[in-house]
C-alpha cells in the first residue's frame, strides 16, 4: 500500500459535480437559561437533516442545507421579591429548529488526490433562515407558546417595552469548519462544526429588558404574568415592582454535526492519486 500527501495551493481544474447527504448530531444552546462558560457544551439536543453540495471546481463547494432539531435550557435563578427579599425560580423553556441555509466552503490543502480519494480539512461561512418557538409547561403540566403571551410586556404602548413581539422567524449566519474524506468514488464522509449568529436575545423567551410585573399581568392575564415571573402570585404586589429576567447578550446555538454524501455523476475517476491498494 503506498499513501502520498498532496497539498494543493491553487484552484485546480476537476468534473463538477453534486453531491446529496444526510447529516445529524448534536445542537447545543448557548442563552439566558443555559449553563455559564462551556456548561452548555452538556446539553445534548440532537438534529436531523439532509444537504445538496455542489463542487464547480477543488477547494470550493457549495451547499444547501436543510435542518430540523430542537433546543431546550433549565435554570434555577435567584430573583428580588416585593418585601425586599430574594426568591429562587427554576425556569425552562424547549423550541423546535427549522433551519435551511446556504454555504461556502474552502478546503484548505488535501491529504490524498483531490481528484480521487483524500482528506481534506476545510472552513465554512453561510447565511440561513431559522424558525424557532419557545414553549414551556404551565400550573397544569400543559404545553404553551411562549411569544403570544408577551412575557416581557411586548407591544405595550408607552416607549417602555419593545412594540411588537419578537420574531419566530430570523436570518442567521454561520461561522465553522470541519473535514471531509472521500472514501471512494461516491461515497463522502464529513464532520463539522459551526455556530449561529442569531441576532436575537429571544431563542429562550428570554431577555435584559426590565420588567414591570402589573404591566404584563394587566395586558396579557394571569398565564403570563406566571411565566414572566412564577416567584409571585397576582394580588398585593406593588405597582413599583420591575425585575430583569436574563442577561444583555443574545443566544446563539451551534452544530457538531456528522455528514454522509453521495456524489451524483459519473462513476469512474480518470485521477491517478496517491493512494493505491
Amino acid at each position: 500500500m503506498a499513501l502520498g500527501l498532496t497539498f494543493s495551493h491553487g484552484l485546480t481544474a476537476q468534473d463538477s459535480y453534486f453531491e446529496l447527504g444526510v447529516q445529524g448530531g448534536d445542537m447545543p444552546y448557548n442563552g439566558d437559561l443555559s449553563e455559564a462558560g462551556i456548561g452548555f457544551l452538556s446539553n445534548w439536543n440532537t438534529f436531523g437533516g439532509f444537504y445538496l453540495r455542489y463542487r464547480p471546481i477543488n477547494r470550493v463547494g457549495l451547499r444547501f442545507n436543510g435542518i430540523f432539531g430542537r433546543i431546550d435550557g433549565t435554570k434555577t435563578q435567584s430573583i428580588g421579591l416585593p418585601n425586599n427579599q430574594r426568591g429562587t425560580i427554576t425556569r425552562t423553556f424547549r423550541s423546535p429548529i427549522t433551519e435551511f441555509s446556504l454555504a461556502a466552503e474552502v478546503d484548505l490543502f488535501y491529504l490524498g488526490d483531490p481528484d480521487d480519494i483524500f482528506v481534506a480539512p476545510y472552513v465554512m461561512a453561510g447565511i440561513g433562515r431559522t424558525s424557532f418557538n419557545p414553549q414551556a409547561e404551565n400550573r397544569d403540566g400543559i404545553l404553551v407558546d411562549l411569544q403570544p403571551l408577551r412575557t416581557e410586556g411586548q407591544g405595550i404602548e408607552g416607549g417602555v417595552y419593545d412594540p411588537f413581539p419578537y420574531d419566530l422567524d430570523i436570518v442567521t449566519f454561520h461561522l465553522g469548519g470541519g473535514v471531509r474524506a472521500r472514501l471512494s468514488d461516491r461515497f463522502v464522509l464529513g464532520g463539522e462544526v459551526s455556530g449561529r449568529v442569531t441576532g436575537t436575545d429571544y431563542l429562550d423567551d428570554v431577555s435584559a429588558t426590565q420588567v414591570n410585573y402589573n404591566d404584563v399581568l394587566e395586558n396579557g392575564g394571569s398565564e403570563s404574568a406566571y411565566f414572566s415571573n412564577p416567584a409571585v402570585t397576582p394580588g398585593d404586589v406593588p405597582d413599583t415592582y420591575s425585575y430583569k429576567r436574563g442577561g444583555p447578550s443574545n443566544d446563539f446555538y451551534f452544530l457538531i454535526n456528522l455528514t454522509l454524501g453521495i456524489r451524483l455523476g459519473g462513476w469512474g475517476s480518470n485521477a491517478s492519486g496517491c493512494y493505491s491498494f
